[in-house]
């Protein structure tokens, strides 16, 4: 989770130890997916393109700051999470010119996953994508908020957690129920902010409808956009070029 600005004032209330060990379990379901695939990544021939390798690069450090800042946070170093924060927000940013690229160039190189048809990882992807930098953006925007900002924050990164949960499954297995196990196990991760607060709060917070309610959403969406005209058209171009 990262943050620009977060008042000293919020501190007392946001060194819950959930955040911290949110991230500590989200982190260790992408590292633990991307180490099995990861050296053979770069040991293959052909090499894998530069541009996925910078952008290995520019995800590893999102996911130090996800770690690094809750953690911050729990702690009471307000000042620097909050200096931190800049360097987060340009991160989120080079993620998303980063993740649209990575998508086309994995999808004209054909290192499209075999459990995904094309059109729907191009789908998920991109839908994904705009999920993310839309929760991050509302989270910068509300960084002065610590309750609105901190919940945004893991709702955006749950939204990426889709390549580590499926380097991490035996999705082959699953054969074309694949794409419903990995949104099946997305969701487990994004109802366990509600779920916290239901029990220490009494009721959810609305950062969560809002978030959670938004990754709901992206999902129901991949299938009708992964077959509509326009992404078969821009799939086929990218093909094909």
């Amino acid at each position: 989770m990262t943050s620009i600005d977060v008042s000293a004032r919020a501190a007392p209330r946001t060194r819950s130890a959930f955040y911290l060990i949110l991230s500590l379990v989200m982190a260790a379901v992408i590292i633990g997916g991307f180490s099995r695939t990861v050296p053979d990544d770069f040991t293959a021939s052909p090499s894998l393109p530069v541009l996925l390798q910078v952008h290995g690069v520019i995800f590893s450090l999102w996911l130090v700051l996800l770690v690094v800042q809750p953690a911050l946070v729990f702690r009471g170093s307000i000042r620097l999470h909050r200096r931190l924060g800049l360097a987060g927000a340009i991160l989120a940013a080079a993620m998303v010119v980063l993740g649209f690229t990575a998508t086309f160039v994995s999808i004209h190189n054909k290192l499209v996953p075999s459990f995904f048809p094309p059109a729907i990882f191009l789908a998920m992807n991109v839908i994904g994508i705009l999920v993310f930098g839309s929760l991050v953006t509302a989270g910068v925007k509300l960084r002065r908020q610590a309750d609105w900002h901190r919940r945004l924050m893991v709702c955006a990164t749950v939204s990426i957690l889709g390549p580590g949960i499926g380097r991490l499954l035996p999705m082959d297995s699953f054969g074309r129920a694949a794409p419903m196990v990995m949104f099946g196990v997305i969701m487990l991760f994004a109802l366990a902010g509600p779920a916290y607060d239901l029990f220490t709060r009494g009721r959810v917070h609305a950062a969560y409808l809002w978030g959670v309610g938004i990754i709901l959403l992206s999902m129901l969406m991949t299938g009708p956009v992964a077959f509509s005209p326009p992404t078969q058209t821009l799939l086929a171009w990218i093909q094909s070029i």
